[in-house]
């Protein structure tokens, strides 16, 4: 076994509420319609006009994995589809979704560094049809940092210099597929899979245009799926501070366990929101929001975490920072690492000059990262090779997964009824095309012979018919592709 010194950035932060502007009531209109490359001029206010661009941060094929009926089941989404609405300006740094009705624009995201914006569905439109809209102040955190260093046993992951040296020409871009996980009670505020997929796009993208000075090569982050789970599948009940060194190397082992199901990406994310952080006198307490391996990106430590209240943007700042720690930044002003051969360090830039690798908020700089910055990343993932410049979520077909496909019903039933010999699962239609699982078994009372029953919902995509399927309680038309 060889010994791995491993640098974690563990990112601390206060929060206050103070000073944030009034929400403001705007009535955003297109100036100019979509032209043919896909552009379109968006006039959000007086002060703010928004040249916007298609944005991709989608891979083609999204991973959605949830757990239904107590089994893992993962849906594949079309990743074109959720590009297709979503917009960039990458000198105001806005990400957004646009939604046209009736020639009227619909937005909601990221209309600058500091704000962002949402319809207000409550208030009348204006006499010419626009959709009100409200622009809010992010609260974005204050933050303090500490870097914590320790070591960790490396099982099949030797490293020598000879690992980081490559003949094969690095690509003029280099895509950096992330799968995302998102915690329960975090997911659980959005309305359904398609609403947080578009929410950690707008929050993704939002770090690629902090990328845009980064060249030889070019790096994008492409989103390859997201993860509904509960804690105690990945931290294990190890701390109650989501974003320690505990919990770290618990979601590094439940990311390496997991890694063929979340499609091999080359970093994973948890995404996390703890309300109560406050104290009992009404103050903000610090506590660490982020913490992930530096140089993790496609290794086995390929994990970090980070705290963003969801649907608001909080943690943009957080995720841009320990995304930048994954690929090989360490904090400006700081020594190279000691375990990557070659690595460049960031001594000769100044932690004072506040860009992203620091804390130091005073001007734009926050917002960009710092030539030591581009330098140590671009020399990470030029030694990283080939296995982590190829693009696996662009090469593989994968075949949808439904609950219905795995044919778990019997389980289900089984689980309903634990312990007995003669459980049966039978699909009923009580009422027309609704579709319902009848769980049973039998016992025999002398001469008779009593029935127990209990229903349970039908897994989408259950088999009901020729060329017909259970989605959401009804039997309509569909198939399932079968497995190659």
């Amino acid at each position: 076994l060889s010994s791995m010194n491993l640098v974690l950035a563990l990112v601390f932060m206060c929060v206050t509420a103070e000073g944030l502007e009034e929400p403001r009531l705007v009535y955003p209109r297109l100036l100019e319609e979509r032209s043919s490359d896909g552009k379109l001029v968006l006039h959000v206010h007086d002060e703010l006009t928004l040249n916007l661009e298609q944005a991709s941060v989608a891979a083609p094929q999204l991973r959605f994995i949830d757990e239904r009926d107590g089994f893992s089941v993962t849906e594949m989404v079309d990743g074109k589809e959720i590009n297709s609405n979503l917009y960039q300006d990458r000198d105001q740094l806005a990400t957004v979704e646009v939604k046209l009705t009736e020639g009227n624009a619909e937005i909601r995201g990221i209309v600058g560094p500091n704000h962002r914006i949402e319809p207000v569905l409550t208030t009348e439109r204006s006499e010419s049809g626009l959709i009100p809209h409200m622009v809010h102040e992010i609260q974005h955190a204050k933050v303090r940092d500490q870097a914590i260093s320790f070591v960790e046993k490396a099982k099949r992951f030797h490293l020598t210099a000879r690992n980081y040296h490559t003949e094969d020409k690095v690509p003029e871009e280099v895509i950096v597929e992330a799968f995302f996980v998102a915690d329960r009670s975090y997911y659980s505020t959005f309305k359904g899979n398609r609403e947080a997929l578009v929410y950690v796009c707008m929050l993704l993208n939002s770090v690629n245009l902090r990328m845009t000075d980064m060249k030889n090569p070019r790096v994008r982050i492409a989103l390859t799926g997201l993860e509904s789970a509960a804690q105690h599948e990945y931290l294990q009940g190890v701390s109650k501070n989501m974003h320690d060194n505990a919990a770290l190397r618990a979601f590094q082992k439940y990311g390496e366990r997991k890694k063929n199901d979340f499609g091999n990406p080359d970093i994973v994310f948890l995404l996390s929101w703890t309300e109560g952080t406050q104290g009992s006198d009404g103050k903000w307490r610090s506590r660490a929001t982020g913490i992930a391996y530096v140089s993790g990106v496609c290794t086995r430590f390929y994990v970090g975490l980070g705290e963003d209240a969801p649907g608001v943007f909080t943690g943009v700042h957080t995720v841009t920072h320990e995304i930048g720690h994954l690929l090989g930044s360490e904090h400006d002003e700081t020594g190279p690492s000691s375990f990557v051969p070659g690595h460049p360090g960031a001594k000769a830039c100044r932690w004072s000059d506040g860009y992203i690798m620091s804390y130091v908020d005073k001007d734009a700089n926050h917002h960009k990262f710092s030539r030591c910055s581009l330098d140590q990343m671009r020399h990470v993932l030029r030694v990283r090779g080939k296995a982590c410049w190829e693009v696996v979520s662009r090469l593989e077909n994968v075949t949808n997964k439904y609950p219905g496909y795995r044919n778990v019903t019997r389980k289900i039933c089984m689980r309903a009824f634990p312990k007995k010999p003669n459980v049966q699962a039978e699909l009923i239609y009580p009422r027309g095309d609704e579709c319902k699982l009848q769980c049973l078994y039998w016992e025999q009372i002398g001469y008779f012979t009593r029935y127990h029953r209990t229903f349970r919902d039908v897994p989408d995509f259950t088999p009901c018919g020729h060329n017909r399927v259970c989605v959401r309680g009804r039997c309509v038309p569909g198939t399932i592709p079968r497995k190659n």
